[in-house]
């Protein structure tokens, strides 16, 4: 028996089956598939394709399924107007960790393991810290060593060769209220490990690129979160939105992680001595990563980008990726172009080419910027600087893709932004530097009116793309990593 596997059924063009160069057949078999279920085409073979629909975006548009490879088979014969590609997964876009290597293969086997305890607390008050991801090395370049988080006394044990009393390098990674830092040559016998506190009035990157914010900045743009979820959060109006994911509530566009939160904020928190870049847009959540999940379906995406777009959204921010090029979310960025609608999508963390889907011809794909020095002392972000530098200090972070597809940078190293919970965190990554530059156009869009009132069709997403461009900032680094420079 063939193994079942996930499928999405497009249309020969477009996402949905009205579009043009679409067949009377392609639409009618669409539609008659809306409703969820399992399903059995006619055929004239002696075994007719069995397949079971599981999701659909619009009544005549794109269909998520299960089936075997023998069934795609057969319902391509039937249906030789669809395309049938599979459903792909794309991980959040925060900046990479260091791994060591699986369990303990890395030590000898005649290794006498030790389980040395190492307590997190906050820098000044000893406050523990919980959920504190630390990764130590013996030997970094061999990947030896051992990793864990720390439970609610804050406290982690390592499991590790006896003989080990120096740890060559220590990654400190809190999930709120500090900053990561890295630790070389630290002694087991030290057993405390000190964070940075975050200060709301620190001048990070976000803070530098943009000295300038008002609650007002943005009013009047309509921007969507297409991530884990946002909130809860006191710092972030959410107006509505929606949970992509097949088989989850649909209503529930609560946070599934801590990602998709902090990306919000950077675009539009306002809460206390903390504002985004345009608190004042209209701010909507959907929700394509499950809970649990590793990565966002296509489907769900595609889902998404075709619900904010019918729900007025200006831009949305995806801030995901990687992979090779999918026809779903291809044919999603289209038709949200076509009405006016502009992808904002991260470039990607692995220090290579741009990845997909920000490499889409038709999305605004943006690097990681950072400015030197804008981070406590021993703080993580002091790793990602890498020559040549810009103006007022500035460079492309180690971890950012680049290449000709980039259009504008944004600032992603050492980013303070909300946590659910009302809490703050801090994040690098092109994940972050995305949200700053959708913050940045969208407040650039509000002050200008007459591309806001614009008919909402591909002009119009030519108009704010052309907005984003001009405004950029040259900050004097090469091209093919900042783009047209600093988005403004």
């Amino acid at each position: 028996m063939s193994a079942i596997s996930r499928f999405v059924l497009l249309p020969t063009s477009g996402l949905t089956a009205d579009e043009p160069n679409n067949s009377s057949a392609t639409e009618t078999f669409l539609t008659t598939m809306g409703a969820p279920g399992a399903r059995r085409m006619p055929a004239t073979a002696s075994h007719a394709a069995h397949f079971k629909v599981l999701d659909s975006i619009q009544s005549n548009g794109a269909k998520l399924v299960a089936m075997s490879n023998v069934a795609v088979m057969q319902l391509k014969r039937e249906q030789p107007g669809l395309r049938v590609v599979p459903e792909v997964y794309y991980p959040s876009m925060r900046a990479p960790r260091p791994r060591i290597l699986t369990g303990l293969q890395a030590f000898s086997a005649r290794a006498t393991l030790a389980q040395p305890r190492i307590k997190v607390v906050l820098q000044g008050s000893g406050k523990p810290l919980r959920s504190v991801e630390v990764i130590a090395f013996s030997d970094y370049e061999a990947g030896k060593g051992a990793q864990g988080s720390t439970n609610a006394r804050g406290e982690v044990e390592l499991e590790l060769p006896r003989s080990v009393r120096v740890l060559q390098r220590v990654y400190v990674y809190p999930s709120h209220s500090a900053w990561p830092v890295l630790l070389k040559d630290w002694s087991l016998h030290e057993g405390v490990i000190e964070l940075p506190e975050i200060n709301l009035g620190f001048t990070d990157s976000r803070t530098k690129a943009y000295p300038k914010r008002a609650l007002p900045d943005g009013a009047g743009v309509t921007v969507g979160v297409i991530d884990t979820g946002i909130g809860p959060h006191t710092g972030l109006v959410v107006s509505g939105g929606m949970n992509a994911v097949t088989g989850e509530d649909p209503t529930d566009w609560s946070d599934a992680d801590i990602h998709g939160t902090h990306v919000a904020g950077i675009i539009a928190g306002q809460c206390g001595g903390f504002l985004g870049v345009s608190p004042g847009v209209s701010l909507r959540a959907y929700r394509v990563f499950g809970k649990n999940a590793q990565g966002a379906s296509s489907f769900a995406i595609a889902k998404a980008i075709d619900r904010a777009v019918a729900d007025g959204c200006d831009l949305l921010n995806l801030s995901l990726g990687g992979g090779p090029s999918d026809q779903t979310t291809s044919e999603a960025i289209k038709a949200a172009r076509a009405k006016g609608v502009v992808c904002v999508i991260a470039a990607g963390n692995d220090g290579g080419a741009v990845a997909w889907p920000a490499r889409h011809p038709l999305s605004l794909s943006v690097s990681a910027l950072g400015f030197k020095g804008l981070w406590p002392a021993g703080a993580m972000q002091a790793q990602t600087v890498q020559p040549p530098m810009g103006k007022e200090h500035s460079f492309i972070a180690d971890f950012s893709n680049t290449g000709p597809e980039i259009d504008v940078a944004g600032p992603g190293v050492g980013v303070i932004s909300c946590i659910p919970h009302d809490r703050f965190g801090v994040m690098d990554g092109t994940s972050m530097a995305c949200p700053a530059v959708t913050g940045a156009v969208a407040r650039r869009l509000a002050a200008d009116a007459k591309t806001l009132a614009l008919p909402r069709d591909g002009e119009r997403s030519d108009a704010v793309i052309r907005l984003a461009l001009q405004a950029a900032r040259d900050m004097d680094l090469p091209p093919f990593a900042q783009g047209a420079g600093l988005a403004q």
